[in-house]
């Protein structure tokens, strides 16, 4: 079910432009997975993974965040990171499942979920959850939302 010239445009889209770091032993539960950290500034990832049928959304976010968490040794005041999550699938209940995945409120986690972007590669389709305060949306998610968006997919 992976894509790999969806994941390959959205590389190039993003990568070094976007994050300029890419991590390339991954576990089975991640596709692709990009980062940045300035000076300063907070840790973002960009990471891409194909949907799991077996669970519900919210096990499904918990799973990944775990798995970017391990990749990344995110740890909760310390050394966080600011995930925006891409999902790959083809489910017919697809915008049911998203429904299932909050993006996080509050930063009470080592790797806070900004964003999750659905793509339904049979059809194209997509749509997003992100989090926001009030008018405010955190790690840039809505000009990643529409990078996301902008990659074709493939015939």
């Amino acid at each position: 079910m992976i894509n790999h010239r969806y994941l390959a445009d959205l590389r190039s889209l993003l990568h070094p432009a976007v994050y300029p770091h890419e991590k390339l032993d991954l576990p089975q539960e991640l596709q692709l997975l990009l980062t940045r950290k300035k000076r300063k500034s907070p840790r973002y990832a960009l990471a891409v993974t194909t949907w799991d049928n077996g669970c519900s959304g919210g096990d499904f976010l918990t799973d990944r965040r775990r798995a970017v968490s391990r990749e990344l040794a995110a740890r909760w005041m310390f050394a966080e990171v600011g995930l925006y999550l891409v999902v790959l699938g083809t489910n017919n209940d697809w915008r049911d499942r998203l429904a299932e995945m909050h993006a996080d409120r509050t930063g009470f986690h080592a790797t806070i979920v900004q964003g999750v972007h659905y793509v339904n590669i049979a059809t194209g389709d997509y749509d997003t959850v992100q989090s926001a305060w009030g008018p405010l949306t955190f790690g840039n998610a809505e000009i990643l939302a529409d990078l996301v968006a902008s990659v074709p997919m493939a015939a």
